[in-house]
């Protein structure tokens, strides 16, 4: 039995959209070959999920890679949480703890205001950490590599459907972005108006006291957000773009991918760690082959 469809993966948090795909692979080589055809098993997902991220990652396996431009291309609904007083060099929680910024002026009201700015069509900048190619290079090698960019990250039409705020507090468990470096006298020379060109080019800190202090002794606010936006917008941006909007920084500390085209999470997708039986696999393709058939008859 040769599988050929989409398959919708709720993608686990700490793992990259190709380390899905490669424990994906891991489960086929494990089956027998009058099951699985393994020299012709093709794999491919459609769109990245941030390692951090979870949810929605539809797989296309075989043929079923031909369809993977249609999720691509596609709107997505997702849920995320930022941290107010902190930026990252990620633009999330997995990223290098950049600055601190104050957040004792920021209140529900203004928040939610601020949103309606980044509602309809919108330019934004692509965080560095990303799978844009520049020059034939990802923008996540240059960062890991230390490399100089050639040219400057370009802002990127990105249409926002609707924005709405989910919850505004300072009651919760999520903890500061830390730094390898003592509090931060060394970190990547960055800017809020200025890519990082060179990431090896290192600058001392300076660093507020009254902002070490506010933001070690309070818990600072999170926000969480629904957001439903068209095909290439980065929700890390959008929730980075919000930090400086309020005169202050946020980051990335959770980030759901609620639905990707037709196919929701939950109701339509399986855990990774299920897909080790290929029933579960096969029973989960034909439910949104189903789906996809009835849609076609409407």
């Amino acid at each position: 039995m040769l599988l050929h469809g989409l398959l919708a993966i709720n993608k686990p948090r700490g793992k990259t959209s190709t380390e899905v795909l490669n424990t994906l692979k891991g489960f086929f080589r494990n089956k027998t070959n009058s099951i699985v055809n393994k020299k012709k098993l093709k794999l491919g997902h459609g769109g990245t999920l941030d390692p951090l991220a979870t949810g929605v990652l539809v797989i296309g396996i075989n043929d079923g890679c031909k369809e993977l431009y249609k999720y691509i291309g596609c709107n997505k609904v997702y849920s995320a949480t930022g941290l107010f007083g902190f930026a990252t060099d990620s633009y999330d929680s997995y990223g290098k703890l950049l600055k601190f910024a104050p957040v004792k002026h920021i209140t529900k009201e203004m928040l939610s205001f601020t949103l309606q700015k980044f509602t309809g069509d919108i330019l934004q900048k692509p965080p560095l950490y990303s799978a844009l190619r520049m020059e034939g290079r990802r923008l996540y090698d240059y960062a890991r590599k230390g490399i100089t960019l050639p040219k400057s990250i370009e802002p990127r039409a990105v249409k926002i459907h609707s924005l709405s705020l989910l919850d505004f507090t300072t009651s919760h468990g999520y903890k500061p972005p830390t730094t390898t470096d003592t509090i931060l006298l060394e970190t990547i020379k960055t800017s809020e108006n200025n890519d990082i060109m060179n990431t090896n080019n290192q600058i001392n800190a300076i660093i507020n006291e009254d902002l070490i202090t506010e933001n070690s002794l309070l818990n600072n606010p999170i926000f969480k957000i629904h957001v439903e936006c068209g095909k290439g917008t980065y929700i890390r941006s959008l929730i980075h773009d919000i930090g400086i909007e309020l005169n202050s920084a946020a980051h990335v500390v959770e980030l759901v991918r609620l639905q990707q085209g037709d196919l929701q999470l939950h109701k339509d997708t399986i855990e990774l760690d299920e897909c080790s039986d290929l029933n579960t696999i096969f029973n989960a393709m034909e439910k949104i082959k189903l789906k996809h058939s009835c849609s076609s008859q409407l």
